[in-house]
């Protein structure tokens, strides 16, 4: 074998060292951007404000429109808009799959559902207000993925669905 050869054979292998090496790091990238995901949408729930919203539209009615709902909660409507912009930015981030829906499922997949279900009305009284459809579009597109999910399959509470888990 003469030098120029094993040169090209030590440049080639370096090449797929590196293109190996870059692939292995994107690798790495893109689960280091899912875990981050993960964490924003579980720690986004950890604020006073978002637990007092969650609260105030769980003790809603069904059916109230949004004149009503405003009335009933008052100044509380800021932590209820808190609750919701929280959903919305959820649904994005799952739609663009930056976060799994199997996540947002298992972290709020009822207290998703029983949001929308509760001030499906008062997007309804924005939309008209401002005549805009996409007020909480994500919001809505969440909910509806979450019912359909549990129209498949009804839910099972994670204490009875993993009680024979092992670590």
């Amino acid at each position: 074998m003469d030098l120029p050869f094993i040169l090209d054979i030590i440049s080639t292998a370096a090449i797929l060292i590196a293109i190996g090496f870059g692939l292995l790091e994107l690798r790495h990238y893109h689960l280091s951007r899912k875990r981050d995901s993960a964490l924003y949408i579980l720690n986004s729930y950890q604020t006073d404000e978002f637990l007092h919203g969650t609260w105030t539209i769980l003790s809603i009615p069904d059916g109230l429109t949004k004149e009503e709902i405003e009335q009933r909660v008052g100044d509380e409507i800021k932590d209820v808009y808190l609750v919701m912009s929280t959903w919305e930015r959820v649904g994005i981030l799952v739609f663009h799959k930056e976060v799994s829906m199997d996540l947002v499922d298992d972290a709020n997949s009822g207290t998703i559902m029983l949001s929308w279900q509760k001030l499906e009305g008062y997007v309804s009284g924005m939309r008209k207000e401002f005549q805009r459809e996409t007020i909480f579009e994500w919001f809505q597109w969440l909910a509806e993925r979450m019912r359909e999910r549990e129209g498949n399959k009804p839910p099972v509470p994670a204490h009875i669905a993993h009680k024979e888990w092992e670590e």
